[in-house]
């Protein structure tokens, strides 16, 4: 061993002077079937205030523990990681990026991926505080047959520094590390989406069994080619899920000529199969003739179904009163039952846990009624504190929806809006407005007074904001009937 000790020294040194080491790719992370849906868009000034969900899949291992999105436009993308083609990083050896690296990204996101635990959106980029991350409302994650990870992360909240319904090309990188101070463990470049470049419409008809859609190029003088596959919503949740929804016409290839050319639509149509009549569809659009890119967002775009039937169940009414401090009375009507089984009804004390409480048999013959039909249940509840409450209505065939959300106050709270928690320790406030009913439209600001969430026409008297970071809050509401004006601060400090 002595001898050969100097060798070695000589050798590792002679290898760190040539930088040999360096010259080995980051691996690739994998990331595919990253979809784009539910998007809103709100104009800011020469900006955008950008609303989505986000879907991807992963390879699951113990190495991606942490991951981090981050996005800019295509003219803005430093290339911190080298990027290369095949989707991962060139050679080198990569710390994570900083501020600086990151400073014209207008998306940063965080995801703890910590084994058996659920996933948890990151409020702090522990690799640099600096790094504004972008709040996302809630996130969920499903393990698949072949051992990788589906993730949805649904309320995404960002800035876009363009004019809203301006095409441009958003590039993302994804990369994973062991620990939330680790060494980048590997990176997937180069993921286009093109924003506004296409969009679409079109109407599924049960009663034609078929669905007519129209793709539009948005960009004046550039062909746009790529495939689309169709979905329908299996499970009537209005949310994208390839793992959930039914897969209707498989990837067929598009190509839509642009305006310079004389015409910039194109007229796309299917058959619907029996089994999804009534059902909204999922038109899911990839766009793949971008140069430069290792791969390409995709974007789901609803298409609303025409119904050749009734729902299983329309809800008429559903109210919640506090009767007395140790009681509450809910009560609901249907409309219409169809093979109806019967009415769970739930309650959040505050917790954001929600529980089963009782169960309501249906007054429906054989699960089955035209006529309108009451129910009435009691809750013993001496909570001091707001308390949600929700109908999950069960079908004979175990399928399942859930009403609107409706809140009471404690014993002896005032009736006004109420604010808990207020200060708030994780980011998550609930707002319960009074009990008369309303149309409210609400606008929550920064300190700054920039608009990070709007809600227009809500019925409801409760809503619940989620990954607010640390600093003051306003929240304007304003009672459209009325005219009314209320405003209130929440203040997050976070620990």
């Amino acid at each position: 061993m002595k001898t050969t000790l100097p060798w070695l020294l000589a050798l590792c040194t002679l290898c760190i002077a040539n930088n040999s080491y360096t010259q080995v790719p980051l691996s690739t992370c994998s990331v595919t079937d990253a979809t784009i849906q539910n998007v809103s868009k709100i104009p800011y000034g020469n900006e955008c205030i950008v609303t989505f969900n986000l879907s991807f899949k992963m390879q699951s291992n113990t190495s991606n523990h942490i991951i981090y999105i981050h996005s800019w436009l295509q003219s803005d993308y430093p290339n911190y990681f080298n990027c290369l083609l095949t989707g991962n990083g060139g050679p080198g050896v990569h710390t994570p990026p900083d501020h600086n690296d990151l400073a014209n990204a207008f998306l940063n996101i965080g995801i703890k991926n910590n084994g058996p635990n659920a996933p948890l959106i990151l409020d702090t980029y522990e690799a640099d505080p600096l790094v504004p991350m972008t709040p996302v409302n809630s996130i969920t994650r499903t393990i698949l047959d072949d051992g990788s990870a589906f993730f949805t992360l649904e309320g995404v909240t960002d800035t876009l520094p363009v004019d809203c319904g301006t095409p441009v090309i958003v590039t993302t990188d994804f990369w994973t590390t062991s620990n939330q101070n680790g060494n980048v463990h590997c990176v997937t470049c180069n993921n286009y989406f093109p924003s506004d470049y296409l969009s679409a419409i079109g109407l599924a008809n049960c009663a034609t069994q078929r669905y007519n859609a129209t793709i539009t190029n948005n960009v004046p003088c550039s062909i746009a080619s790529g495939y689309y596959k169709v979905y329908a919503d299996a499970n009537g949740n209005g949310v994208f899920d390839p793992l959930d929804d039914v897969l209707i016409t498989d990837s067929t290839d598009f190509l839509v000529n642009c305006a310079c050319l004389g015409g910039n639509t194109l007229a796309i149509s299917g058959n619907i199969p029996v089994a999804n009549l009534n059902q909204d569809l999922f038109l899911v659009l990839t766009q793949n003739n971008l140069a430069g890119a290792s791969s390409v967002t995709s974007n789901a775009i609803l298409i609303p179904s025409t119904q050749c039937s009734p729902l299983p169940v329309t809800f008429k009414s559903f109210t919640a009163t506090r009767t007395s401090s140790s009681s509450v009375l809910l009560k609901w009507e249907t409309a219409t039952e169809i093979n109806n089984s019967g009415f769970a009804i739930q309650r959040n004390l505050g917790n954001s846990l929600w529980e089963t409480i009782g169960f309501v048999n249906t007054q429906a013959q054989l699960g089955n009624s035209n006529s309108v039909l009451a129910y009435t249940y009691t809750d013993m509840n001496t909570n001091k504190n707001v308390t949600q409450y929700r109908i999950k209505q069960i079908d004979i065939d175990n399928h399942y929806k859930f009403s609107d959300i409706r809140a009471v106050r404690g014993n002896g709270q005032k009736a006004n809006t109420i604010v808990y928690p207020n200060p708030s320790q994780d980011g998550r406030v609930n707002i319960v407005f009074s009990d008369k009913e309303g149309i409210r439209d609400i606008l929550l600001m920064d300190a700054s007074g920039r608009v990070i969430k709007r809600w227009n026409g809500v019925t409801g008297n409760t809503i619940q904001v989620e990954n607010l970071i640390s600093g003051m809050y306003t929240m304007s509401i304003v009672d459209k009937i009325t005219g009314e004006k209320e405003t209130q601060k929440i203040v997050v400090a976070r620990y």
